[in-house]
């Protein structure tokens, strides 16, 4: 077997980088039960507000102080949060994503992953996980594991604006009925979604995502430091935005 190249390992740097320079194609998702779906390319990540869900609309009334974007993409949220005055730095692991948000107009970007991010997580107030990021580490395990490095580390009166989408009503991206019953009878979380993305000509790692339901936060979240004070959840096949707050 042939070593994967970095911009395989890439691909959605890759990807993101092409359609903030004007491509318009789009990813493909393989899942590890053999089904293939589409994406949504370039309109997913650089949508204007007025194209974003309404949960993550809303809820951006309730940012305030510093602003943490973690994986910021092509800087959607930093951007409209800039545009409102806020003080936000993006951050992404991948130099192909900095780049690509660097370019769309984000001022402050850092190469960083979330799991190098010590002290200075203590300078902010909001910290926000858009675009489904509450689940980006992929295993209830390592979400935990975080979110806890996190609570010992964060600003005591810092929030967090954490997006996910329920796998149970058909909205959760390449998550349908039939996987979330192929993921149950593995004893995995329904909304586990194990996959490797295609673009063009390229095909990536197999990596994973986790989707829950808002009972599944909740659950996740026990032990961690962090508890649900609020949500917004307008539609439920939509993401919802559950505001997080560190325990008293």
């Amino acid at each position: 077997m042939s070593k994967m190249s970095e911009t395989e390992k890439d691909i959605f740097g890759v990807a993101l980088l092409d359609w903030v320079q004007g491509s318009h194609d789009h990813e493909v998702y393989e899942r590890d039960d053999g089904y293939f779906c589409q994406g949504d390319g370039r309109s997913a990540y650089l949508a204007p507000i007025r194209d974003w869900y309404d949960a993550e609309r809303k809820a951006l009334k309730l940012v305030r102080g510093r602003v943490l974007d973690v994986g910021c993409g092509a800087g959607r949220v930093s951007l409209e949060l800039q545009r409102r005055g806020f003080d936000v730095v993006g951050i992404d692991s991948s130099a192909r994503v900095v780049k690509a948000a660097q370019e769309s107009g984000v001022s402050q970007v850092w190469h960083s992953a979330i799991g190098d991010i010590d002290d200075e997580l203590r300078d902010f107030e909001t910290i926000v996980l858009y675009g489904n990021n509450f689940g980006m580490l992929g295993t209830p395990t390592a979400t935990r594991r975080w979110l806890r490095e996190w609570a010992r580390l964060a600003n005591p009166g810092a929030q967090i604006l954490a997006v996910s989408t329920s796998p149970y009503f058909g909205g959760a991206p390449c998550v349908t009925r039939g996987y979330y019953h192929f993921n149950k009878s593995r004893g995995r979380l329904p909304g586990l979604l194990s996959y490797r993305y295609h673009y063009q000509n390229l095909v990536g790692p197999w990596s994973k995502w986790l989707f829950v339901s808002q009972g599944e936060m909740r659950s996740l979240l026990a032990g961690t430091g962090w508890h649900i004070e609020s949500v917004i959840a307008p539609h439920p096949s939509e993401p919802y935005v559950a505001v997080l707050k560190l325990d008293t």
